[in-house]
């Protein structure tokens, strides 16, 4: 007997006379190896660019596009490295973190943001949307991903680890004298090796010992640029350019006083994925072409900072983010002086500063009606802790960011904010846009010892349009 309320089904173990679909859009696929335009590896300051023009029938699949680089680690001045002698050791995604920013064009429309924050949107893509086994397999081979460790962050040193001493009393076997050998067979574990202070970040000392000797690495990821975070192919026609802007040694190498360190580019290369389809879905393309525009749907992202002055207890930022508002921020501090970089501070280090008050509203409106009070120093912190995986909408989820309670506290203390109606900012579908004003106040258990950095990642629900004469709109 049926509930009234309920509809018949049926079950696919019953589709006996069906067959998969069968994919006839496309008449050839291929990845082709593209080469900087012009000779600047040598350089660690100049820029490096590609140039892929939109000639023939061909369209591009950004998705499937992958940086490659060859390179190795060296001192400041270009010699090798030699084993644990020479400290100088790359921070984490260091594919990612070699460029302050890559500036992409659409047949001359720029349509990055151009903040100077790439290796700051790359680590967090990578450290809140991937599985951690995905970083400890593929992303360890591709971009030197460990994950340092909470607590001993801005550690760089190596040293080895050592046994500790133990003092044990011997009965029964008289005065040891050089006259009078006695042979003791002594039973006891002698336990574990024990790291030295300030060589504990076990991170560090990996990456360390991948890049040791000045071996050559190869690097090879997807890049973190919104375009090319969606599937939609790009037509032919149109002419990319992209510019990586080089970062700072002092930003991706951490070191010891008095030392120094560089990558050394030897090799770098584009592998570009294109795709012809068939004569007849290029056509019927380029008839819809005729009427409308091609629209390719933007998660866009924007990572900004601002600066919270030595000896302040309070800030208040209410101008980071004008017009449309963010559907979606996560929120942490950095000090000023890594963020700048400095060879002795970890960039990647967000510090908990002991906030006590953090309050995040649109237009005077907050989803919550209470800010978060955290206390770290008394260890009650849950509520910001999980906001990072309720604004991630991975709260009870089968996986989440592989982000402890502790290790929340001492280095990976951020918090996510989702505003959007139905807390669903993860999920590819637009939400309603807002604009106005974006408020940010926070206020610290005691005055900030150090210049810090405020750093916000936030998403925006955008569009890309490109038209009939390939020509492109952006809506921001």
């Amino acid at each position: 007997m049926m509930h009234r309320e309920s509809c018949v089904c049926g079950m696919d173990n019953l589709e006996l006379f069906q067959v998969p679909p069968t994919n006839v859009a496309l008449e050839e696929s291929k990845w082709i190896e593209y080469y900087p335009v012009s000779s600047t590896l040598n350089s660690d300051t100049a820029p490096i660019e590609f140039d892929i023009k939109g000639q023939g029938d061909e369209y591009l699949d950004l998705s499937q596009t992958y940086l490659q680089v060859v390179c190795k680690f060296t001192k400041g001045d270009g010699t090798n490295l030699t084993g644990n002698h020479s400290t100088s050791t790359p921070i984490n995604n260091i594919l990612h973190s070699l460029f302050t920013e890559i500036d992409v064009s659409l047949n001359g429309k720029i349509v990055t943001p151009g903040t100077d924050t790439y290796p700051y949107k790359a680590y967090l893509e990578k450290l809140l949307s991937y599985k951690p086994r995905t970083l400890e397999t593929q992303m360890r081979a591709c971009t030197l991903w460990e994950k340092d460790t909470p607590g001993h962050m801005d550690e760089v040193g190596l040293d080895a680890a050592v046994f500790a001493p133990v003092e044990l009393d011997v009965e029964g076997v008289g005065a040891l004298a050089e006259d009078n050998a006695h042979t003791v067979t002594i039973d006891a574990p002698l336990g574990e090796a024990v790291i030295p202070e300030h060589s504990r970040n076990l991170g560090l000392r990996k990456r360390h010992q991948a890049v040791a000797d000045s071996v050559r690495k190869v690097l090879i990821d997807r890049l973190h640029i919104d375009l090319f975070q969606q599937e939609k192919f790009i037509p032919n026609g149109v002419d990319l350019r992209l510019r990586f802007n080089r970062a700072k040694p002092q930003f991706y190498m951490m070191t010891a006083v008095g030392s120094s360190g560089k990558v050394v580019i030897l090799n770098m290369l584009l592998w570009v994925r294109k795709v012809k389809p068939t004569p007849t879905v290029l056509n019927a393309i380029n008839q819809r072409l005729n009427s409308e525009t091609a629209k390719y749907p933007l998660r866009r992202v924007e990572v900004k900072t601002f600066t919270i002055p030595a000896g302040t207890q309070s800030k208040i930022s209410d101008h980071l983010f004008q017009g449309q508002m963010p559907k979606r921020i996560v929120l942490g501090f950095v000090e000023n002086a890594a963020f700048n970089g400095d060879n002795l501070k970890n960039p990647f280090h967000f510090k908990n500063e002991r906030v006590k008050k953090l309050e995040v509203s649109i237009n005077g409106e907050t989803i919550s009606t209470r800010p978060y009070e955290p206390d770290f120093q008394g260890g009650l912190y849950l509520r910001s802790y999980l906001s990072l995986y309720q604004g991630l909408g991975k709260l009870g989820e089968d996986w989440a960011p592989d982000i402890t309670l502790e290790e929340y506290k001492n280095g990976y203390t951020l918090w996510c904010i989702d505003f959007t109606k139905d807390q669903e900012a993860q999920l590819n579908k637009f939400h309603l846009i807002e604009t106005g004003n974006l408020r940010i106040e926070v206020q610290f258990g005691q005055n900030v010892q150090q210049t810090l950095n405020c750093l916000v990642y936030a998403e925006f629900d955008n569009l890309l349009e490109i038209n009939k004469q390939r020509e492109v709109n952006i809506d921001y």
